[in-house]
């Protein structure tokens, strides 16, 4: 039996290391206290409320060499997979280059707006996740993505969507182009997140 996979959509869900989740977190705090910076009232991007600041490029001089090493090593396990699992080498000739990451902080009641990336890679890492009032709905805090696929059982497509809850020291990485929103919630603490774009440049 042979098999073919056409436009497969791939998603990937990542440990992140006490030693990188702490690196990551100094750079994440010194992002946040350049409120000066915060592209929350922009009405380009997907944020409902928070605080939402620029890391990569930044223009507050913060050294941000761990996050593009970092980023681009997991992004380049990311496309590895895929080649193996689909049998199709063409990503061979391309490596991941971070072009842009932000951090999102967002309190109850926040939220963002379906939206998609211009880029190849895209992913989040959790960084803070509240502590949810007890009346909370099984989706709150939660990001949903909208596949591009319609139900289809003869062609074993079963779902359109795709929800996950935030967890500390997880990253989850994505096509750009799949359009994806995140729940408001009620409850403690923030949301804060790591977000990023790769690009896939010619080697």
């Amino acid at each position: 039996m042979k098999f073919a996979y056409f436009n497969p959509t791939v998603m990937a869900v990542d440990d992140v290391t006490a030693e990188q989740y702490s690196k990551l977190r100094e750079i994440v705090n010194t992002a946040h206290e350049h409120g000066e910076h915060n592209d929350e009232g922009n009405p380009n991007i997907s944020i409902r409320g928070g605080q939402q600041i620029q890391i990569v490029p930044n223009e507050f001089k913060l050294d941000t060499t761990f996050l593009s090493q970092y980023i681009e090593e997991r992004c380049q396990a990311y496309i590895d997979n895929i080649i193996k699992t689909s049998g199709v080498g063409d990503l061979y000739g391309y490596k991941p280059v971070l072009v842009s990451a932000w951090s999102i902080k967002q309190q109850q009641g926040d939220y963002q707006a379906l939206h998609n990336h211009e880029a190849h890679i895209s992913g989040n890492i959790y960084m803070d996740v509240p502590l949810l009032a007890d009346d909370s709905k099984s989706s709150d805090a939660n990001i949903e993505f909208r596949m591009p696929v319609i139900r289809n059982p003869a062609h074993f497509i079963f779902t359109d969507q795709w929800r996950f809850k935030p967890e500390p020291l997880k990253m989850i990485i994505f096509p750009s182009y799949v359009s994806h929103t995140v729940y408001p919630w009620k409850g403690q603490g923030s949301r804060t997140i790591l977000a990023w774009d790769v690009k896939l440049i010619s080697k």
